[in-house]
């Protein structure tokens, strides 16, 4: 009998195993310093939230092809955090790190900046969110930010009210809204066994597992960030495995990248040239930029 290695596969333990199809993975950059988040624009310009090396405060690196360096858009207080479009400007969490989230459910201190990416300069969004360490943005302008040390999902309105605690969601990470708008996918890092959460935005009471690593070897794995695509699979950054994983919509995964140091965000690019909508980006703490080509078109094995 074949083991399933699929999220809730059954008791039987099972590796991850290699996705199907033609894809392939190359390391673009290197020494980038300690990377977080990235995101692309529809210029094809990639947008990543860093720590650079020998540095504590935060940094909003632009890469303007594969290939060039980067430039510094903006810089902040330690702790950069997750990464979100709103219009032309980009939300960058700050105060993403272990002082802040681990108090964030009762003393939430950090921050949601909008940088201006023309001249670097940012307004203040929120000053009290318990660690911004994923942030998404819906369709009608409501923002929602994570913390992994913490159970409180924090959003913000269009208006600009934050209401902490929105949702209870055991150690939240990457965030994806789903593509009819109707529900946040979200890792839950330090959970055992690794689960993906569907918090649904209408009735954020109804809380789900979407997905378990129970089953799999190992069971947690720590995932961190989260992107989806435009068929409904998502993608997660698998901390602690070194791998970037893919789960379908029948909740199956399979490995799509391996032996990145600390793969900690996913996301695709969004135009035909430089960062291309085609391939998907992956940043790690130990500052490496990973491309994987083919990686929509990549099955469960079977």
């Amino acid at each position: 009998m074949a083991l399933v290695a699929g999220f809730g596969a059954g008791s039987a333990s099972a590796e991850v195993p290699a996705c199907d199809g033609t894809y392939s993975q190359m390391t673009i950059y290197q020494d980038q310093g300690t990377l977080e988040a990235l995101i692309a624009g529809n210029s094809g310009r990639l947008f990543v939230s860093s720590r650079p090396d020998g540095q504590e405060n935060s940094a909003l690196l632009r890469y303007g092809r594969p290939g060039n360096d980067p430039q510094t858009v903006a810089t902040s207080e330690p702790g950069a955090g997750g990464l979100a479009w709103d219009g032309h400007r980009l939300l960058w969490g700050n105060g993403n790190n272990l002082a802040n989230g681990s108090v964030g459910d009762e003393t939430p201190m950090a921050r949601l900046l909008k940088v201006n990416l023309r001249n670097g300069n940012y307004s203040v969004v929120s000053d009290h969110l318990g660690m911004a360490n994923g942030v998404v943005r819906a369709a009608n302008g409501a923002v929602y930010a994570s913390n992994d040390f913490g159970m409180k999902l924090d959003r913000i309105s269009s208006r600009g009210v934050t209401k902490n605690g929105w949702a209870t969601v055991d150690s939240a990470n990457g965030m994806a809204i789903s593509r009819g708008g109707k529900y946040i996918f979200a890792n839950q890092t330090f959970v055992t066994p690794s689960t993906i959460s569907r918090i649904e935005i209408a009735d954020p009471t109804n809380v789900t597992t979407w997905a378990s690593a129970e089953g799999l070897v190992p069971s947690n794995v720590i995932l961190d960030g989260l992107t989806r695509d435009n068929k409904g699979s998502l993608y997660a950054a698998a901390w602690g495995a070194g791998q970037i994983w893919k789960i379908d919509s029948n909740r199956q995964i399979c490995v799509l990248a391996s032996g990145i140091d600390r793969p900690s965000a996913v996301n695709f690019g969004r135009s035909k040239k430089r960062f291309r909508s085609a391939r998907l980006f992956a940043v790690g703490f130990g500052g490496e930029i990973v491309q994987i080509k083919g990686a929509r078109q990549a099955t469960y094995p079977g």
